[in-house]
C-alpha cells in the first residue's frame, strides 16, 4: 500500500505549534478539529517516532502552551478499579515526557449504556474533547456527522497530526473515513485490521472434550451436531449465543457493502435483504436451533451481551471480524477459557471506520487535543499506558515479549483496538509472534467490494429512512435469535416496511448505484 508523504511536514508542525500558542489553542472553528488514532506498545522506551521532538509538541519551537484539559470518552466493556492509578500515571508522563501542557481526563463509559450516556451529552451541548465513534455499532459516525456533533479535520490533521496523516494510514483508509454528507474528514481510524470475515469461536475445553473437527464447519448447518451433543450433555451450558445483530446469512452470493445488499453477479442492483431467499432460511434455521433449545433463550432481550459472555458458558459464538491472532482477545471476557475459531467465509476489505476518535464541536482545545493524539499515535509507551495500564503493577512481559496481566489486575480493559494504532501494541499469550505482519497482509490481499466508494445519499428519505430502522428494530433481532416463528412473524416484518418505505429507498439506491456506475466506468 502506498502512503503519502509531504517534505513539509516537520516545518508544518512546527508552525502548528507557534500557531496555538498564537491563539491560545482556545478555538472552536466548526471547520477545524482533531481526532486520534493512537499506536499501541510496550511500557518500555518510547520508538524513535515517538520521542518528543516528533510528536508535535511545544518542543518544536521551544515556546511553552498554556496549560488545558482535556476529556477522552470511549466505551469499554467494564469500569476498571484501577482506572485512576492509570489516569494519573498518563497525565505524569505527559508532564515529563511531552511539553503539550495538557491534563487528560479519560471518561470510560460501559458499551451498553454508551450510546444513551454520549447521546444525552451532545443533544446538551456538553463540553467535550474526544470522543470515541464508530461506522454502524455505537455512536455511529455518519450520524453524529449529521447532527453536527463532530468537527471536520481536513484542515487540522495536516498540521496537527501529520505523522498520523501521512505516515501511519494507508491512503485508502482515509478514503474511507470521508462523511457521506460532504466528503470530509470527522474522525481518525484505529489503524488495526481493515478487513473481516465471518465465523464461529469455541471454547476448547468443550473442542477437546468431544474430539469436534472445527474444519468440518464450512455453513451454519455444519454446527448442528456439535450444538446437540453440548444440549445433551452439558447442563447449564449455553450450546449457542452471539451478540444481536452479530449473525446472519452467510451465502457467498448474498454480499453487502457501503449500506447496500446485492447478488455478486449483479452488484448494481439493490435488493431488500430481509426479501432474499437466503435470508428466510437463515431465519428457518436459527428458530429451529431456538426450538431445540441450542440457543440461549433470553438472547433477544439481553441488553449487555458482554456480561453474558463474561459467565463463561457459551460454548459457540460468533466472530464478525476473524482478525488475526484474535483468539488471545477472548479469555478475558469470557471467563478465562481458551478458544479456537473456524472461518466460513473469505475476508473482505471493510475499512477502518468500525473503531474511530473524532473531536466533538463543543471541544474548547481541538488543536491541542489533535496534538495530544499525534503523541498517542507515535508514542508506544504513552499507548501502553492506555492500553495495558502500568508495566509491573497491572501487567508483566513474559521472556518472549508478551503481554500478561498479573493476577488480579485491576487495569486490563483489552480494548487497545479503542485507543489506536494496534500494529504498535503487544503481542499476547495466544497470537502469533507475526500477528500484525499477518494482519497487514489480510488488509491488503482482502478483496475489496465493487461497492467500496460508493456512498447513498439519504438526505432526501430521512422520514422513510428513520422509519425503516424504527421497524427492523422492532422486528429483527426476535427473528434472527430464532426467538419467534418467521412464518408467522417474516410476513408481518415485510409488510411494514413497506409501509414504512422501504421500496422507496431501494428505488433512490438503484437510481444512484446507476448513476455511480456509469460516472466510474463500472458498467
Amino acid at each position: 500500500m502506498r502512503t503519502r508523504k509531504t517534505t513539509t511536514m516537520k516545518w508544518m508542525a512546527a508552525a502548528a505549534a507557534a500557531m496555538l500558542l498564537a491563539t491560545g489553542c482556545s478555538q472552536n472553528d466548526n471547520s477545524n478539529a482533531p481526532a486520534a488514532s493512537p499506536s499501541a506498545g510496550s511500557a518500555g522506551s518510547p520508538s524513535a517516532s515517538g520521542s518528543p521532538s516528533a510528536s508535535g509538541g511545544a518542543s518544536q519551537t521551544g515556546a511553552e502552551l498554556p496549560p488545558v484539559d482535556l476529556t477522552w470518552y470511549y466505551g469499554t466493556s467494564q469500569q476498571q478499579p484501577g482506572q485512576q492509578d492509570v489516569e494519573d500515571a498518563v497525565n505524569q508522563y505527559l508532564k515529563e515526557h511531552t511539553d503539550l501542557n495538557v491534563t487528560l481526563h479519560l471518561k470510560p463509559v460501559d458499551f451498553g449504556s454508551y450510546d444513551q450516556k454520549m447521546n444525552v451529552a451532545i443533544s446538551s451541548g456538553e463540553p467535550m474533547d474526544i470522543v470515541w465513534t464508530t461506522a454502524s455499532w455505537l455512536l455511529k459516525y455518519n450520524e453524529n456527522v449529521k447532527k453536527g456533533a463532530f468537527l471536520a479535520l481536513d484542515d487540522l490533521l495536516p498540521k496537527y497530526a501529520p505523522q498520523t496523516f501521512t505516515e501511519m494510514m494507508p491512503e485508502r483508509f482515509w478514503e474511507n473515513v470521508k462523511a457521506d454528507t460532504d466528503g470530509k474528514i470527522y474522525a481518525i481510524p484505529s489503524y488495526q485490521v481493515a478487513a473481516t470475515a465471518f465465523g464461529y469461536v469455541f471454547q476448547k475445553r468443550f473442542v477437546d472434550k468431544y474430539n469436534f473437527d472445527i474444519t468440518t464447519v464450512k455453513k451454519p448447518e455444519d454446527l448442528e451436531p456439535f450444538l446437540e451433543t453440548l444440549k445433551k450433555n452439558e447442563p447449564g451450558v449455553i450450546p449457542f449465543a452471539f451478540q444481536p445483530g452479530n449473525n446472519g446469512p452467510t451465502d457467498s452470493d448474498l454480499k453487502n457493502a457501503s449500506g447496500i445488499t446485492y447478488e455478486a453477479s449483479d452488484p448494481y442492483q439493490s435488493l431488500v435483504r430481509e426479501e432474499t431467499p437466503q435470508y428466510k432460511a437463515y431465519l428457518d434455521l436459527m428458530h429451529d436451533w431456538y426450538k431445540k433449545g441450542y440457543i440461549y433463550s433470553d438472547l433477544a432481550t439481553v441488553k449487555d451481551f458482554n456480561q453474558l459472555t463474561a459467565q463463561g458458558n457459551i460454548a459457540v459464538m460468533t466472530d464478525v471480524t476473524f482478525k488475526p491472532g484474535g483468539e488471545a482477545s477472548y479469555p478475558p471476557k469470557n471467563g478465562g477459557n481458551e478458544v479456537v475459531r473456524q472461518r466460513i467465509t473469505e475476508p473482505t476489505f471493510t475499512g477502518v471506520t468500525t473503531s474511530m476518535n473524532a473531536i466533538s464541536i463543543t471541544s474548547k482545545n481541538p488543536e491541542r487535543a489533535l496534538m495530544l493524539l499525534e503523541r498517542v499515535n507515535t508514542d508506544k509507551e504513552l499507548y501502553g499506558l492506555l492500553s495495558y495500564g502500568i508495566e509491573g503493577k497491572h501487567y508483566t512481559l513474559t521472556s518472549d515479549g508478551l503481554y500478561q496481566p498479573v493476577d488480579g489486575s485491576t487495569y486490563a480493559p483489552s480494548i487497545d483496538w479503542v485507543f489506536g494504532n494496534q500494529f504498535n501494541g503487544l503481542v499476547r499469550p495466544g497470537q502469533p509472534a507475526d500477528v500484525f505482519e499477518q494482519t497487514k497482509k489480510l488488509n491488503e490481499e482482502a478483496e475489496i467490494p465493487v461497492l467500496n466508494d460508493f456512498h447513498f445519499d439519504d438526505s432526501s428519505l430521512k422520514t422513510e429512512v428513520a422509519a425503516v430502522s424504527a421497524v427492523r428494530a422492532e422486528y429483527a433481532i426476535p427473528l434472527e435469535t430464532g426467538t419467534v416463528d418467521p412464518a408467522v412473524q417474516l410476513p408481518k416484518f415485510l409488510s411494514a416496511l413497506k409501509k414504512a418505505g422501504i421500496d422507496k429507498i431501494t428505488e433512490e439506491q438503484n437510481k444512484q448505484l446507476a448513476a455511480w456506475a456509469t460516472k466510474n466506468g463500472k458498467q
